[in-house]
């Protein structure tokens, strides 16, 4: 399987500490240029740049000519640039939490998850704890519903019998 992340998961995986349990799930991740670029950009969270730096024998950054394609011209380039990548693959798997990349990567027909599924698989994998994990990303500005936070719960629940 071919794995593709965005920006998003990746941020809020470093900042609570998490991040390393991308390596033991996917093996090597494959990150666009545009989003490799929002991620080291001075403006960016040192901690997110370093721990870039600490594994980029293991990221590895692709260019990515997108097609005048409509759907995508509505998403950001980060996005774009993810989905169009992960079109190139038929066992991708798309790392993005964003609400509009998210179905139109589905729509796609791309498989796809967020954070929530990287920490729910980790979790049931025994990579993380599970319930720490949760706990650190509702700490932050991560936008969790209860509703979400209760399905993945009971994701976690379910494996374990």
């Amino acid at each position: 399987m071919t794995v593709i992340a965005d920006t998003s998961p990746i941020h809020y995986a470093v900042m609570i500490g998490i991040a390393d349990t991308f390596f033991p799930l996917y093996g090597r991740i494959i990150v666009p240029s545009a989003v490799y670029a929002e991620m080291m950009d001075p403006g960016a969270p040192v901690g997110l740049r370093n721990w870039l730096e600490e594994n980029r024998s293991r990221i590895e950054v692709r260019s990515v000519r997108i097609a005048n394609d409509p759907a995508l011209l509505l998403l950001d380039a980060r996005e774009r640039e993810a989905i169009a990548l992960a079109q190139q693959f038929a066992d991708s798997l798309l790392i993005i939490d964003e609400k509009e990349g998210r179905i139109e990567a589905e729509r796609r027909g791309i498989h796809v998850t967020g954070l929530l599924g990287v920490i729910r698989d980790a979790g049931i994998r025994g990579y993380l704890d599970f319930e720490r994990a949760i706990d650190r990303l509702k700490e932050t500005d991560f936008r969790l519903s209860p509703e979400v936070e209760s399905l993945i719960r009971k994701q976690v629940r379910s494996s374990r019998i």
